[in-house]
């Protein structure tokens, strides 16, 4: 079966009767997937034998008065799915997991550096999830699913949501891994001015990334602690979900966390190249005006309008302040290596070290 036949063995035609859905998927006990029908949408929140996926395009102006009509969501769970959001969050009440996680935008060529946040709400028997634009995880999760992926409970899907959005902040991470190491490359070849614009965007993208990471292990981990309610089993399904999203993204923090200190590091090593390029070019123009100076100030002497000026009416004078203006310079350069300033580098003794002395054996007469 080629590709494109299994990416579209659960594409539905566009329906009337529901506005805005990307796509609906019914998930039998066995966890197999299978496109959903009308009945199965007007029984969503009822109890049933495996669970169901509405994804829903927030773009669509008729989606917010179809999530109304869903009985099933409690007044937090369409808040979290309708409303406005700001930062990465995730509630649990009356038996229902509700939130929005930041992730990467996706277009035809793969995830994009822009973010926007998945909101979701999951209950017993039902999965809704919603997005203005096309979304990594969601997209990743989607195509799992198509090719074959069984899943018997929201939890899971939940799960194989997270974590594919930390495997997405992991290839983010990886990125940035490999900039760092240009820039590590360019500081070497000494174009340290070159690397500059590239370590900025790259620690610009290690701050948000690591922002991004910590804001979702915080609130991923507050399901750990989650009180238990009536279906204590689905309590500690999600608890043991949680606590493994948390290591995943755990080990993702670390790896974010060296990034930072070796971008830290880096812009140390950086600064230290340009703060010598910026001392050498510094020096070579002290040196030059220093030279210089003398031979201004015999220039600037010999064009005062005074009278009786020294070599004013000699037929010489413009050879002879000229020889003032070169014998001043050297002057100056003299008394500026006399004293190191402009010396050259000192260079060390290359004498031959004297040979190592062995002490010969003392003559023993017998």
């Amino acid at each position: 079966m080629s590709p494109a036949m299994i990416s579209d063995r659960l594409a539905q035609a566009p329906r009337a009767d529901i506005p805005g859905r990307l796509w609906f998927v019914r998930f039998n006990g066995a966890g197999e997937a299978e496109p959903g029908t009308a009945e199965d949408f007007e029984n969503i929140g009822a109890p049933r034998e495996g669970f169901l996926w509405l994804h829903m395009d927030l773009a669509d102006v008729r989606t917010r008065p179809l999530l109304a009509r869903i009985a099933a969501l409690s007044e937090d769970a369409r808040d979290s799915l309708c409303d406005p959001v700001d930062h990465q969050h995730l509630e649990y009440s009356e038996g229902m997991v509700s939130g929005a996680l930041l992730d990467y935008e996706r277009d035809l060529g793969g995830p994009t550096s822009r973010t926007d946040y998945v909101r979701f709400a999951a209950g017993a028997s039902f999965f809704i999830s919603a997005r203005r634009l096309p979304m990594d995880s969601v997209e990743a999760a989607h195509i799992a699913i198509n090719r074959g992926a069984r899943l018997t409970s929201p939890i899971d899907l939940f799960e194989m949501l997270t974590d594919a959005l930390i495997d997405g902040l992991a290839r983010k991470a990886a990125e940035l891994g490999a900039a760092f190491d240009r820039v590590e490359d360019r500081i070497i070849d000494q174009r340290g001015r070159q690397a500059r614009p590239a370590l900025s965007a790259a620690r610009r993208d290690a701050v948000r990334l690591a922002r991004q990471i910590s804001g979702l292990s915080s609130t991923v981990a507050r399901l750990e602690t989650i009180e238990e309610e009536v279906d204590e089993q689905r309590d500690n399904d999600l608890r043991d979900a949680a606590a493994r999203l948390v290591q995943h993204a755990a080990a993702l923090t670390q790896d974010v966390t060296s990034l930072q200190e070796r971008a830290r590091l880096l812009q140390d090593e950086l600064n230290a190249i340009l703060s010598l390029e910026t001392n050498d070019r510094l020096y070579a123009l002290t040196v030059t005006t220093m030279l210089l100076l003398p031979a201004t100030f015999v220039t600037g002497y010999f064009g005062m309008n005074t009278k009786n000026l020294l070599f004013a009416e000699d037929e010489n004078g413009t050879f002879y302040a000229t020889i003032l203006c070169v014998l001043a310079s050297a002057t100056a350069l003299f008394l500026m290596r006399r004293w190191g300033l402009a010396g050259a580098p000192e260079i060390e003794d290359q004498r031959p070290a004297a040979p190592e002395r062995r002490d010969r054996p003392a003559d023993r007469s017998f």
